[in-house]
């Protein structure tokens, strides 16, 4: 692995931590920080969940082709390294999360973002008890409502470390199947006979 591979490494981990970042804090914001009524909030949620999700395999299928094709012909791409490049780009962004989503929830402030999210869950639990189902049912609502008060904010070096581990995970669970499609065999130029 040479310096062009981790300017590589270092520039796609880059766009697709900022991709994503922008993704985590349109979600947090939904949640947490909307006046939007839960069953919309939470359509939008789902479906832009789904769109990150395709962008970020997209974006890692793109990126880990734009590598293979770059590398030497005679050193070839292969599935180890394809595989290695996929979780490192997707660690980077992970990193990248992780510090955004910490500067996001510090800016907008932390006790905002639980009473939001405590708020969320009462939305739940009063849709659930208008459907018809027991008030003694909704324990588990309450239980969460009241840890959620006395969690403390997560350090951002605790975030980032959640995020990569969590970012390799979902990098390296396509990774598999992305490395095997892009890696390349070492190409040999047949020596020529002249007669």
């Amino acid at each position: 692995m040479n310096r062009d591979f981790w300017y590589d490494v270092l520039r796609r981990g880059a766009i697709l931590g900022l991709v994503m970042a922008l993704s985590f804090i349109f979600e947090r914001y939904l949640l947490a920080f909307s006046q939007m009524a839960l069953l919309k909030a939470s359509a939008i949620y789902c479906i832009e969940w789904i769109i990150a999700c395709g962008v970020f395999i997209w974006l890692l299928v793109r990126f880990a082709r734009r590598r293979a094709n770059a590398s030497d012909p005679k050193q070839g791409f292969p599935y180890s390294l394809a595989l290695s490049y996929i979780l490192l780009v997707s660690m980077l962004a992970g990193v990248l999360v992780g510090v955004a989503d910490t500067i996001f929830i510090s800016t907008m402030g932390y006790e905002g973002y639980i009473s939001g999210l405590v708020t969320r869950i009462e939305q739940l639990k009063e849709m659930y008890i208008s459907m018809g189902i027991p008030t003694s049912e909704m324990k588990m609502f309450d239980d969460y409502a009241s840890q959620l008060r006395f969690v403390e904010q997560p350090s951002m070096w605790l975030n980032v470390v959640s995020k990569l581990q969590s970012y390799m995970v979902f990098g390296g669970l396509p990774g598999f199947i992305i490395a095997g499609v892009v890696s390349r065999s070492p190409r040999f130029e047949e020596p020529q006979n002249n007669q």
